[in-house]
């Protein structure tokens, strides 16, 4: 069964009766801007620069995780069982952190795709080249 066509009251459109909800635009392409929509409805809202900021500070650190688990994971020795367990959960935990960076670029917005790519890069240097550098000079001092 169809359902009743819609009465309009030939202002603007609008159908009488029913209240008028304010939309969020989805973009399809990338724009600026601090009203978006990431993750969750209604977060970070509109007209909220502070919300904004933090929902972006939320999505770098998401992004650093990733690279810090990334890390964690390839030091891990599997020798066993509840290593191999281990692996497992830091693996889905790691793909489960990853797809929530993916689904807030999909907000379109380029101050959430400059975040997520500036805690990828900062997370790769500071986990994998730093840090690995560090330990590999400790090593060959070590040996001496």
């Amino acid at each position: 069964m169809a359902p009743p066509p819609m009465m309009t009251n030939g202002v603007n459109g609008t159908t009488l009766g029913m209240p008028r909800r304010k939309r969020m635009i989805m973009h399809m392409t990338f724009y600026w801007g601090k009203d978006a929509l990431i993750l969750f409805k209604g977060w970070p809202g509109t007209n909220n620069i502070g919300m904004y900021a933090l929902a972006l500070i939320f999505v770098f650190f998401m992004a650093l995780l990733v690279e810090w688990l990334a890390d964690a994971m390839s030091r891990m020795k599997s020798d066993g069982a509840a290593s191999g367990l281990a692996q497992t959960m830091l693996y889905g935990l790691r793909v489960g952190i990853g797809n929530m960076v993916m689904l807030a670029l999909m907000s379109f917005n380029v101050g959430v795709f400059l975040v997520a790519v500036l805690g990828h890069t900062l997370g790769f240097f500071f986990f994998r080249v730093i840090i690995r550098s560090r330990e590999e000079r400790d090593v060959i001092s070590n040996s001496c």
